[in-house]
């Protein structure tokens, strides 16, 4: 089992959640618990690098999935950095990838 770490930083008017490893129900409060932390610090214009893990289930879709809603009423933003691996098909095929601007890298999800 992969180990979940997560780390967030400001850039400008946005906060970077950086994810690495597995995103799954046994971390998914964790990671829900990082993102209300970091806008609540940073405020509602969120992204996330998820472009270091390795695993991601549906309950760790959902969470993201449930950010952008409370952000959005929030008149806020949030972006992913996802590459073309299992994320990446993971959100595609749970026709979640509309939803949100998807980068490849974490500097053109900034610029």
């Amino acid at each position: 089992m992969d180990v979940l770490e997560m780390t967030r930083r400001r850039h400008g008017e946005r906060v970077v959640v950086s994810l690495a490893g597995e995103v799954d129900a046994d971390n998914v409060s964790k990671v829900r618990k990082c993102f209300d932390e970091a806008v609540a610090t940073h405020g509602p214009r969120l992204v996330v690098d998820l472009s270091n893990v390795t695993f991601i289930d549906t309950t760790g879709l959902g969470v993201l999935v449930r950010q952008l809603a409370t952000l959005r009423d929030r008149d806020g933003t949030m972006a992913l950095v996802a590459t073309d691996g299992q994320v990446m098909r993971r959100l595609r095929r749970t026709n979640i990838a509309p939803l949100f601007p998807i980068y490849e890298t974490l500097s053109q999800a900034l610029d």
